[in-house]
């Protein structure tokens, strides 16, 4: 997607979109958001291709019903611009996401406990072909979906959205392809995962380009089904959820391989300045800032490892009620 840029950083914006997509990001919802901003800069009396401290702040501030998730979405994308900026030699205000306080999430995601996870997935492998059902493979991927779900720490649409040759089997590397920052990463799996795949592929997949997780009309698997599993399968594994919008979410799955993963690391006496980078490319986030949010989780929920945590990183440990 192309926008018009407005403004006396017009210029700038389309470079900075261009140089982000060479690097291999789609970066669509941030050039919407972008040319937002370069309207906005049109207010201001700004020297060309310059960012000031007053423009910048202006474009963060608080506005009437703005949740804090907004506020630093706007402030994350006017700091990779004035980044880019000042590395190109232009004079630029680069932001703290200080500047905001507190953010307060409006979701604590749920940590399902080894004990859970093993209940879950006891629970799952007893799915049964359901007469008449109008999903006749449907006990047989789902086992194995869930497995990538947890092991991986995938989004669901990366997990559904994955086709027979994104599943490399000989050597065990998924091939997640535009996930949410338009970003193509590799994941390896764990070689038990493999098996499970190769056990899975041998019987039920077809066509290089066939969905892995294939949904009975060709297409992939949508959301709602896979939802549907969830819900009846936390009620026979006797995990209980808290209703509409309290979870446990399909989505909690992948926080909760973030956090046993970093448990695993800690207890494993490895240097997180160096794992948590891998994480988070392993997650497939834009930046560190949303995989250090999971150091606190990880601190609240196994007591026994604070001490080390605070003694060895509590530099990087967001604080309890937000990140900022």
């Amino acid at each position: 997607m192309s926008y018009p840029y407005e403004g006396v950083l017009a210029n700038l914006c389309e470079k900075f979109i261009a140089e982000k997509r060479a690097l291999g990001c789609s970066y669509n919802t941030e050039a919407k958001r972008l040319r937002e901003f370069s309207k906005f800069t049109c207010n201001f009396l700004l020297p060309k291709d310059t960012l000031s401290e007053e423009v910048a702040q202006a474009w963060y501030a608080k506005r009437p019903v703005d949740s804090d998730r907004n506020r630093y979405a706007r402030l994350a994308l006017v700091k990779l611009f004035a980044e880019y900026m000042q590395r190109n030699g232009y004079k630029a205000y680069i932001p703290n996401r200080s500047e905001l306080g507190k953010i307060q999430w409006n979701y604590t995601p749920y940590i399902f406990t080894h004990m859970e996870t093993a209940k879950f997935f006891a629970s799952i492998d007893t799915l049964k072909l359901k007469k008449h059902s109008a999903a006749p493979q449907r006990h047989l991927i789902m086992p194995v979906l869930f497995r990538i779900l947890y092991c991986c720490g995938l989004r669901v649409s990366e997990v559904t959205g994955l086709r027979v040759k994104d599943v490399s089997l000989p050597d065990g590397i998924l091939t997640v392809r535009e996930s949410k920052f338009g970003k193509t990463r590799y994941v390896p799996m764990a070689k038990d995962l493999v098996l499970v795949c190769k056990n899975y592929a041998e019987k039920n997949t077809t066509g290089n380009d066939s969905y892995f997780f294939r949904a009975p009309d060709g297409n992939k698997y949508g959301e709602k089904a896979i939802y549907d599993v969830f819900r009846e399968i936390l009620w026979k594994a006797g995990i209980s959820h808290g209703g509409r919008g309290k979870g446990p979410r399909l989505h909690d799955f992948r926080h909760t391989f973030a956090v046993h993963s970093l448990e695993k690391m800690v207890k494993e006496g490895k240097e997180l300045t160096s794992s948590l980078p891998r994480l988070s490319a392993y997650l497939g986030h834009n930046d560190l800032e949303a995989t250090e949010r999971y150091l606190r989780l990880t601190s609240e929920l196994y007591p026994e490892i604070i001490a080390l945590l605070d003694e060895k990183y509590g530099y990087i440990i967001p604080a309890k009620g937000g990140v900022g």
